[in-house]
């Protein structure tokens, strides 16, 4: 059995499409999603209809569902960033938006994986997982041997007894005692210097997991992005995979 553990999606359609289609290629059976599958970019509902179609076995919720859900004040939030919940917000329906706010915020798929968006300790408070020392935290509340979480944006491994690859993998077998922190990446707004899409295929029988790149087409992700009045910087960072 393969997985694709897919998240920060951020309304990509041209990315979610792309990675749909190696996934395939992949041989991939079952799809996980770490969240955020809206926010950011142009095509929230089509996102949004592409994943509940593929009926996922776990779907966790991420900051910018919890955003794009609800109606609270974004008074505290950077103007280009309350731009983008508020678009969203207004190009969803209802019945998205509860649909959204329905999502767990964490969950054990089965004795052996957790998925989560942000952290384990407090999954709600949208904290962020960069180093050893900010995944120790989380290690205490994960009961299983692998959590897979996003949020970041950008792919790496924690492993509470052993190595640290914090700057991305290629592909990894797990070892037995490990307990390990997999951080998948973004489908639709890269952040580590990479503009391809990312995910991961899981083989859970192998203990294996490989990061995929994928090529996409970003020019015509920015021309949505800027057709629809979003910040220009949601386009042009798309380019940059920052």
């Amino acid at each position: 059995m393969k997985y694709a553990i897919l998240g920060d999606i951020h309304s990509n359609l041209e990315a979610l499409t792309a990675v749909l289609a190696k996934a395939r290629e992949e041989g991939v059976e079952k799809y996980i999603c770490t969240g955020d599958i809206v926010g950011y970019n142009a095509n929230p509902r089509e996102c949004l209809e592409t994943i509940r179609d593929l009926q996922p076995e776990v779907i966790v919720r991420g900051n910018h569902d919890d955003y794009a859900a609800s109606d609270l004040d974004l008074a505290g939030f950077n103007p280009q960033a309350a731009s983008v919940v508020n678009w969203t917000r207004n190009h969803l329906t209802r019945e998205e938006r509860q649909w959204l706010s329905r999502l767990p915020l964490d969950r054990t798929l089965d004795a052996r994986t957790t998925i989560v968006h942000a952290t384990l300790d407090m999954p709600g408070r949208w904290g962020y997982i960069f180093d050893k020392l900010s995944a120790a935290a989380s290690f205490t509340y994960q009961f299983t041997p692998v959590c897979f979480f996003g949020h970041t944006h950008i792919p790496g491994i924690f492993d509470k007894f052993g190595s640290v690859r914090e700057n991305g993998f290629q592909e990894v077998t797990f070892e037995p005692g490990h307990k390990y922190m997999i951080n998948v990446g973004s489908v639709g707004q890269p952040r580590d210097g990479d503009p391809r899409a990312a995910f991961i295929v899981f083989d859970p029988d192998e203990k294996r997991i490989v990061l995929h790149r994928v090529e996409y087409d970003i020019a015509t992700a920015q021309k949505k992005i800027l057709k629809v009045g979003l910040p220009e910087r949601c386009a042009h960072r798309l380019a940059i995979g920052r």
